[in-house]
């Protein structure tokens, strides 16, 4: 009887062992923590122009640009400004000013909604009825 109580326990022993070392093989330890990025470091933000509220602007006219700005930074960013080109070549005399003032904040994989007024100044005959393309940017930094 005792030897097989040896026995028994001796199996169980090495069992143990092996089930502990396949764990071992297995249990991936790691860490993180927020990314550290030095002050003032530039944010890359996705923007989004709204162009279709330019629909039908006139020459003399300001009409509000809806904006997304999507911050795809895993930390919050700070948005310093916001602007828009348009590939008229200048021949619809356009014209942007922010809406809101900068700096806010938005958070890593947030977005937010902003807006720019574009005026139109006295166009040229080429810009009527043409095609028009706009890239708004914004700037930002990582604190």
């Amino acid at each position: 009887m005792k030897k097989r109580i040896v026995i028994v326990a001796s199996t169980l022993v090495v069992l143990a062992g092996i089930a502990l070392a396949a764990y071992a093989a297995y249990d991936i330890t790691g860490s993180s923590g927020a990314e550290a990025f030095p002050t003032g470091t530039a944010a890359v933000l996705a923007v989004d122009p709204q162009s279709e509220d330019l629909n039908y602007i006139l020459p003399g006219q300001t009409r509000r640009m809806d904006v997304l700005i999507t911050n795809n930074n895993s930390g919050q960013a700070t948005v310093t400004g916001l602007t828009a080109t348009f590939n008229d070549g200048g021949a619809c005399a356009l014209t942007v000013a922010p809406v809101s003032g900068y700096s806010y904040y938005i958070g890593g994989g947030a977005s937010v909604w902003d807006a720019l007024d574009v005026s139109m100044g006295n166009a040229a005959p080429g810009c009527q009825g043409g095609t028009l393309t706009v890239t708004a940017t914004a700037t930002g930094t990582l604190p």
